[in-house]
């Protein structure tokens, strides 16, 4: 007898050893589904007998040679799902994907082999209508325990989930509410291959997951043939993402490290003559072998030691692309593979066992990403070895000096060391002596600035009340005193409003003629509101209309001083009028101004 296969057995067991490191193998379970009623009907024999736990004997029909395979565990079709569960140890997966480690579990094998049904279990009988308890798959098991276990941690977890499927390959998303439309595969240096725009749910309890699962279940493609009443047309990946944040980040915006736990559906292999797939049919078969068969060259090339060194086609179909972590990449991979005991599915049977005993030996090297924070004592170690490295150096440069070609002593290092200890008190005490004088110097800055800004305001103040003084016209010929009125100051400072408003600063201080043009035009409209307002009451001694021109300055007042005696002679100019060859209009003559109060002088 023949016997194929590796004798590594409970996956559960391998992995507790440790997965992060060496090489781990993927681990194969089988399991054998029982005889259906249409082949006990048609009267068909089993070809498959299992010897133990790990072993199954193959016994073609015909007096052929019998052909043994081991794998990890070998399930007859007594066993219940509660055993398979129990067997493909998934809660150890679990605890790994919880520690940051990417786990997959894939069913393989012919179509109507009972793959759909070790997942998920068997299809739903209505809608809303819940699956028995005990005919649960290994999926809705594994929620079950993962939302538990997550309850009982001290640290908070994030948990999101997505459903794809890959139908004619073209990736489609079974959580997305809209119309189905295909997705692009990308792939980056950080993440690998993934999914671009595909739909991420976040849920945080058993009954959230369950409905999901059952939206992408009623949404997945499957159809009815000759070996299968609902044959899964398209293969179907649920991913759970787990984040757990376990210490406190060094940046609060940065996402939780996390790893994820990914359930892959395979569509069955199926002969067209077997299965009588017509039309769409043959066109979904023909594109579900050309995925496996380029799944099946990955897996034969992971197998030689020097190829696999090499360049492996994961590109070659969309499938191949999202399973290139989980076969040779950094994940820990578990493969349940399905088998029919009907000796005339006994082909399909042993390619199905041929390519899962290969699968077996194809080893991954699980590796959990690394956050920044894990990253951070790894690099305060080595600053803390760059460090010490170049302590070292220096003390060989200073103690482990040759004495015949330094040519000193030890009395002269101990006098050179005391020197050097003297010179350094020194350079202490300049410096803080320095540092006192600087302060002082600051100080004393700060004062002069402070003092400077003060006397800057009071110029200030000084240049505006000059120009709320001061008139616009230039002085006429003459060597009488100058006129206040006429100390026009920079042109600059024109725009400076007076600093009152009163009809008396609007006087000439000396002769006291109003001032005729003022610097700022507010000036100018505060002038023209006062001529309106005398001219509407002139009162005693008012302006009077005369003709022509006229000046703008008057007699001077009873009593004045002889030299204030006419506005041509304090340099006023005439105002324009015919004689002056300006525009003609209504004089008017100024009135009169009386003694000056005592308050004014």
């Amino acid at each position: 007898m023949e016997e194929r296969g590796s004798p590594d057995g409970d996956p559960a067991r391998s992995l507790e050893q440790g997965p992060e490191g060496p090489d781990t193998p993927i681990q194969v379970v089988l399991r054998v589904r029982p005889m259906s009623a249409a082949e006990l009907r048609r009267g068909e024999q089993s070809a498959l007998h299992c010897s133990g736990t790990r072993t199954l004997q193959v016994s073609p029909p015909g007096g052929g040679p019998d052909v043994a395979f081991r794998f990890g565990a070998v399930l007859d079709g007594a066993r219940t799902q509660e055993d398979v569960f129990r067997a493909c140890g998934v809660r150890r997966l679990g605890e790994l994907a919880l520690r940051g480690f990417s786990c997959t579990v894939f069913t393989f094998g012919q179509t109507g082999s009972g793959k759909t049904y070790t997942l998920t279990g068997p299809p739903p009988q209505g809608e809303g209508v819940p699956v028995p308890p005990s005919l649960a798959g290994i999926m809705q098991r594994t929620f079950a325990w993962l939302l538990d276990r997550v309850q009982h941690l001290g640290a908070p977890v994030t948990l999101q989930a997505s459903y794809l499927e890959i139908y004619n390959e073209q990736v489609r998303d079974l959580l997305s509410l809209g119309a189905p439309r295909p997705l692009p595969v990308r792939w980056d240096k950080t993440r690998g291959f993934y999914v671009e725009q595909l739909q991420l749910v976040e849920f945080g309890s058993l009954g959230a997951l369950m409905e999901l699962l059952e939206m992408g279940l009623s949404r997945r493609r499957s159809s009815a043939h000759t070996l299968n009443q609902a044959s899964s047309r398209s293969h179907a990946l649920l991913t759970l993402y787990i984040g757990r944040q376990t210490v406190p980040p060094v940046d609060p915006g940065e996402a939780p490290v996390g790893g994820k736990l990914c359930f892959v559906d395979l569509a069955g292999s199926e002969k067209v003559a077997a299965t009588g797939s017509r039309g769409e049919l043959m066109l979904e078969a023909n594109s579900i072998n050309r995925s496996l068969l380029a799944l099946g060259h990955c897996i034969s090339l992971l197998l030689d030691p020097q190829r696999k060194q090499s360049h492996i086609p994961f590109r070659d179909s969309k499938l191949t692309k999202l399973l290139a972590d989980s076969l040779g990449g950094r994940g820990v991979t578990l493969m349940v593979a399905c088998v029919s005991p009907s000796a005339q599915c006994l082909p399909e049977t042993l390619s199905t066992l041929r390519y899962a005993s290969r699968a077996q030996r194809v080893t991954t090297r699980p590796q959990a990403p690394k956050s920044p924070v894990a990253k951070q004592p790894q690099r305060l170690e080595m600053e803390i070895l760059q460090l010490r490295e170049e302590n070292r150096r220096l003390r060989s440069q200073l103690g482990q000096r040759d004495p015949k070609t330094s040519g000193l002593s030890g009395s002269r290092v101990a006098w050179a060391q005391q020197n050097l200890y003297g010179m350094l008190q020194e350079f202490m005490l300049e410096n803080e002596r320095l540092r006192k004088e600087k302060s002082q110097l600051q100080s004393s800055w700060d004062l002069a600035r402070d003092e400077q800004r003060v006397l800057a305001q009071q110029v200030h103040e000084l240049e505006r009340c000059l120009l709320s003084a001061c008139s616009l016209y230039q002085p006429g010929p003459g060597t009488a005193p100058p006129c206040p009125c006429v100390m026009v100051p920079a042109p600059s400072c024109h725009a400076l409003p007076p600093l009152c408003s009163c009809p008396c600063s609007h006087l000439c201080p000396l002769c006291r003629a109003p001032l005729g043009q003022w610097a700022s035009p507010r000036r100018g409209l505060h002038l023209s509101q006062e001529s309106q307002r005398l001219d509407s009451d002139p009162g005693p001694g008012g302006l009077a209309d005369g003709g022509g021109g006229g000046t703008l300055c008057t007699p001077p007042p009873h009593g004045a001083p002889k030299h204030v005696a006419g506005a041509e002679r304090w340099g006023c100019s005439p105002k324009p009028g015919p004689e002056t060859g300006g525009p003609q209009r209504p004089n008017r003559q100024l009135p009169a101004t009386g003694p000056e109060p005592a308050a004014r002088q």
